[in-house]
């Protein structure tokens, strides 16, 4: 394993004391497993961190992507450099890289090494010092488990500063654990060797399918000249009036389904070229506008509910 690696997560998991953290369902670690960790192949996620939760307004909920996300093929999928242009593009800047076996093998073996993932495990003790914060979730499926473990206000508590009341020192150690597995991992490509991957650089993911939110803006005011817009024509056959099924979480007409397939290249093509004030038209009067969210590998294709539904 790459000595950075190492030094970022094993010492992080050794200065791990004071016992499990509370929250979790287990209090003995599971043993490591020798040689080879086993984990599910092709398109599988092996490993995903995401956001759930925290006060955002439903059009942030709805489209979310997750933070960092590892395949069993060995593909890494995470966000992009973002730009400071305005309006930004339609599509959120994902991208991804391939690791080889090897790579892969040194993201779990450093993942293992923290004994943090031996059951589902919930550390909410930062509720008491901090609202509306965000949970962070990290799924693991390897080693013949499947783990989740969730921390509510990841990286807003300072170690440094004592151990804050409600908040056990384990829990306190956990999360500083977790935020160094999240800062390496998505600074992945200095972390792991050119050994460890198949690829030489990263490359933009292209979804195979979308969810669309779809409003109709026709009545809508139109935005002046200072934040510019385009009208594109809607892409695939089907009727954007009638294009999926309305969600009330939204409150405001918006409806949702999904495109796989040859609509979800059509949206593609179309979306690439398109910023966040595009509107599309269905050639007639009617003007509508199309929030995406790329689907991953291993996400289901529906729409979810959303609060308020």
């Amino acid at each position: 394993m790459p000595a950075s690696l190492a030094l970022v997560l094993i010492l992080a998991a050794c200065a791990a004391t004071g016992g499990p953290p509370s929250g979790s369902s287990s209090s003995s670690p599971t043993p490591r497993p020798e040689g080879r960790i086993d984990h599910p192949t092709g398109v599988e996620p092996v490993l995903v961190i995401e956001e759930t939760g925290g006060f955002a307004m439903v059009g942030m909920l709805a489209t979310r992507l997750p933070t960092f996300v590892m395949l069993g093929d060995g593909r890494v999928i995470m966000g992009g450099m973002q730009t400071l242009e305005f309006p930004g593009p339609a599509l959120p800047p994902l991208i991804e890289r391939t690791l080889t076996e090897e790579g892969v093998q040194q993201v779990l073996e450093a993942v293992e090494s923290m004994n943090l993932f031996t059951a589902d495990t919930d550390l909410r003790g930062a509720s008491s010092m901090v609202a509306d914060a965000t949970d962070t979730v990290f799924r693991l499926d390897a080693g013949g488990r499947q783990v989740t473990v969730s921390v509510y206000g990841l990286g807003l508590l300072d170690p440094s500063m004592g151990t804050p009341e409600g908040i056990t020192a384990g829990e306190l150690q956990a999360h500083a654990t977790l935020s160094s597995l999240r800062d390496a991992l998505l600074a992945l490509d200095a972390t792991i060797g050119a050994e460890g991957w198949e690829t030489e650089g990263w490359q933009p993911y292209e979804p195979v399918a979308f969810r669309l939110y779809v409003r109709d803006v026709t009545d809508d005011p139109v935005e002046g000249d200072d934040l510019p817009g385009q009208v594109g024509a809607w892409p695939t056959e089907d009727d954007p009036a009638t294009f999926g099924e309305e969600q009330p979480g939204f409150g405001d007409g918006t409806r949702c389904d999904v495109v796989q397939g040859d609509d979800a290249a059509e949206w593609w093509a179309a979306l690439t070229e398109a910023n966040q004030n595009t509107t599309w038209s269905d050639g007639g009067e009617r003007r509508y506008s199309v929030i995406p969210r790329p689907l991953l590998p291993g996400e289901d294709l529906v729409c979810p509910e959303l609060f308020g539904a």
